[in-house]
């Protein structure tokens, strides 16, 4: 394991690989999805032996190592991260802590994937606690040309600018002594880590990451939805018991545990009872514990009433469904950044589909 003096020099640090080039950007820079459908699988497969997955190389130039400063941007709304190589020993002794448990099936896929070569590259999105010497190292990148900008098919403008060599010495040492915290690429750090001990360990591995400040990411929610009749009364009367309860005229109102829309109404809930620390006293355990378990059951029969919908999702079109087949929905807002680091500190998981981050990092600017 790496000392502190270590560490801190090559935590986070510079990385080789081909970049794309810039009249190839828009060809070869997509949405990123750390899940693969069955089909995908067997194309992870195929390029496992040697026939990788429609990948050009001659889209892509030399580079040499370095780090780069990403910036996602549409209108006013931006996004900015450095992109550097995280070393593997900092994913498990703590220095770089996560807050969603995997699925094994899942990071098998993605280890059958990575091993074809040439790869895409898909970042791992961290937040980082660094001091404000990151920041002015950004700053002073971003006034020199972009290596590539263009705009995606979602309409997203991709900038990227390499950091000179000065520059990026400071910007290495600082960001290698920080604690990060994983926003997005639980299962890509899970199946990289795989790959990283089935090859021995080997002491200059690493993780591909964009590092955003704390406040660099949006945070969003999964709201839930029970479907089929659910009748107000008997929901309401249950409630009472460990909530207080009261009409609301819209969702934007709801400031306890969750908004509740049932029988063409807003309720907000608030929970009276103990919240225990950590995982167990987020808002989606309180509503998973004290609500669905206990109305709905667990098991296949309860998970086919129970629909998860990001926050993304329009609140008119869920509600649209519950006035359809009489359900009930569940709004919930997401956890906050020091919520998600507590548990991320204590070393726990949030139930799943608690939150997600957006914008995600797009694959295959770098080619690995």
């Amino acid at each position: 394991m790496a000392t502190g003096q270590e560490r801190t020099r090559g935590v986070v640090r510079p990385f080789r690989a081909r970049i794309v080039r810039q009249e190839c950007a828009a060809q070869n820079v997509s949405p990123m999805f750390d899940a693969l459908q069955p089909s995908e699988h067997a194309l992870a497969l195929d390029a496992r032996r040697g026939h990788p997955r429609g990948v050009d190389p001659d889209a892509y130039a030399e580079s040499a190592a370095a780090l780069f400063v990403y910036r996602l941007r549409r209108g006013d709304d931006e996004h900015v991260g450095v992109v550097g190589e995280v070393m593997a020993e900092a994913f498990v002794d703590g220095q770089v802590r996560g807050h969603e448990a995997v699925q094994p099936d899942r990071v098998e896929a993605l280890v059958h994937r990575f091993a074809g070569a040439p790869a895409r590259s898909e970042l791992v999105a961290l937040l980082h606690r660094a001091g404000p010497g990151v920041a002015v190292a950004v700053a002073e990148t971003r006034r020199s040309q972009p290596v590539i900008r263009f705009i995606g098919a979602d309409g997203l403008e991709q900038t990227v600018w390499r950091v000179p060599g000065s520059v990026s010495r400071m910007l290495s040492k600082e960001l290698s002594a920080a604690v990060h915290y994983i926003a997005d690429g639980h299962h890509r750090v899970a199946a990289s880590l795989r790959e990283w001990q089935l090859a021995g360990r080997p002491s200059d591995a690493g993780v591909l990451c964009v590092i955003y400040p704390l406040e660099g990411l949006r945070l969003s929610a999964f709201h839930r939805r029970v479907a089929g009749r659910m009748h107000a009364s008997h929901l309401l009367g249950f409630l009472s018991n460990e909530f207080d309860v009261h009409d609301i005229a819209h969702p934007d109102e709801a400031t306890g545990c969750f908004g509740l829309y049932v029988d063409g109404r807003w309720f907000d809930a608030s929970y009276h009872g103990v919240r225990p620390p950590g995982a167990a006293g987020l808002d989606i355990a309180v509503l998973n514990d004290e609500v669905l378990e206990p109305l709905l059951g667990v098991g296949a029969q309860a998970a086919a009433r129970l629909e998860i919908a990001p926050a993304l999702t329009s609140l008119t079109e869920l509600t649209q469904r519950c006035d359809q087949d009489g359900g009930a929905l569940f709004a919930l807002r997401p956890p906050t950044l020091d919520q998600l680091m507590d548990v991320a500190d204590r070393g726990e998981v949030m139930p799943p589909k608690t939150t997600y981050f957006d914008p995600k990092p797009y694959a295959g600017i770098f080619l690995r």
